[in-house]
């Protein structure tokens, strides 16, 4: 018998809260009371980049002893009063080094604990070259040495399963590239944290959304976007219909399924569906799923189908099953204004620099800044210098961001503005984007 769930058939009663903290970063709280300390994760992921911890539990502290080590070496003391006057008179105003970002000893709430455990599993099996700040100047250099040696070495546990193994494939490409060039690094990490934050979130909805989808390994699902101060129009199929309207758009979009589901299947198992999917179930074991399908109906006025033979059929019935106590004819009840505050903060905490409201043009549309375009292509070419304009959008599709011809060619045009772009042939045939790092 499963043990797991067996305590979660006694968990089912009127009084039954949904539980999706495993793998959803967002609880059913105001966008602004979510407490998902991003200092704290921007730690977790330095740990992972850097293989280094740092015990100090203060930036102030950390601050002092870098001063007071240089102070006492006898190859920077001489240094140590300009150094002071430049880097220490004001350590609010700005991050002296790097290394200032292993140094956070906040509570953790359980979304936060949720953003990490989502980013260490997305970065588990990552390989990177020893970081070293250089800084600027020299001085920059003695202050960064010093903090470093501040810092213990550390191996990270590498054995989590990530939920969206593709999208973890590119993020460790990603992290990798940048973390052996610490100025990119220090100038984009949190802008990458946030791009691949809001993409775990919006693809996993889109993997969940699919009974077809949901028991296989997750691949890139389509979802479409615009470009900066590019015009957008109903009639463009894909972008209107295939981007922001198909993830969030209210009650209907995949983002409104995603909170029942992942804690419908929190029920049956603690990893990842496909994975469960992916080994052989006993007819014992979907016994116990009918099991508890049948007594959720039960609890809940919900018409039961009866039981079924095969994993996928009982589970897609129990998804359906729970995601009815989260409707809108339960408008009374806290748990669809539970659902509603998890999409809410999902726009609003995620999503909110990844699209625009283009009004009588269809309203919302998921779409990317020129900053967040031109640090993709660099990291889609990597070590390449240079890449096939069809390579690099293919790069991007499999992040899960998709164009269509129209913002196709509209990324042509940002590239040859900048003055990236190569053409081997008036044709046009052979067309290159080059790096810009």
């Amino acid at each position: 018998m499963n043990e797991h769930l067996i305590q979660s058939k006694n968990r089912v009663s009127s009084n039954y809260k949904n539980n999706a903290a495993r793998y959803l970063p967002i609880g059913p709280s105001l966008p602004t009371a979510q407490n998902l300390n991003w200092n704290v994760v921007y730690k977790n992921i330095c740990q992972n980049l850097f293989l280094l911890e740092c015990n100090i539990q203060t930036r102030k502290e950390f601050y002092e002893n870098i001063l007071r080590d240089i102070k006492e070496n006898r190859h920077t003391k001489d240094l140590a009063t300009i150094i002071e006057k430049v880097y220490f008179e004001n350590t609010e105003s700005f991050e002296i080094t790097p290394y200032s970002r292993l140094i956070n000893s906040d509570k953790v709430h359980a979304r936060t604990k949720t953003m990490v455990d989502v980013f260490d599993a997305m970065l588990c099996g990552l390989t990177t070259e020893s970081v070293d700040f250089i800084g600027n100047n020299f001085l920059e250099e003695i202050v960064n040495n010093t903090a470093k040696q501040l810092c213990t070495e550390i191996v990270k546990v590498k054995s989590k399963t990530p939920y969206l193994p593709f999208l973890a494939k590119k993020c460790q490409e990603d992290f990798s590239f940048i973390s052996a060039r610490p100025e990119l690094l220090n100038e984009s990490m949190e802008h990458l944290i946030e791009i691949y934050a809001f993409l775990y979130i919006t693809q996993l909805s889109l993997h969940l959304y699919s009974p077809k989808l949901r028991f296989s390994e997750p691949t890139s699902q389509e979802m479409y976007f615009i470009l900066e101060g590019e015009k957008a129009s109903k009639e463009r199929h894909f972008t209107f219909l295939k981007g922001y309207k198909r993830v969030f758009e209210k009650d209907v979009g995949a983002s409104y399924d995603i909170f029942p589901h992942l804690g419908y299947l929190e029920l049956i198992a603690t990893e990842p569906l496909w994975v469960v999917s992916l080994q052989a179930h006993e007819q014992v074991f979907i016994d116990q799923i009918n099991e508890l399908n049948s007594s959720f109906c039960n609890e809940f006025n919900i018409h039961f189908a009866g039981n079924r033979t095969s994993f996928e059929d009982a589970i897609n019935d129990g998804l359906t099953y729970h995601k009815e106590i989260f409707k809108e004819n339960n408008k009374k009840s806290e748990r669809y204004r539970a659902n509603q505050m998890v999409c809410t903060a999902a726009t609003t905490n995620f999503a909110s620099n990844f699209k625009v409201n283009k009004g009588r043009a269809g309203g919302w549309y998921f779409q990317l800044s020129t900053k967040t375009v031109l640090l993709l292509t660099n990291l889609i070419i990597g070590d390449k210098k240079k890449l096939l304009i069809d390579d690099v959008v293919e790069g991007f599709n499999e992040r899960g961001i998709y164009f269509d011809l129209k913002s196709k060619q509209a990324l042509l045009a940002i590239y040859e503005n900048i003055g990236n772009v190569i053409k081997l042939s008036d044709s046009g045939d052979a067309v290159y984007v080059t790096s810009t790092i």
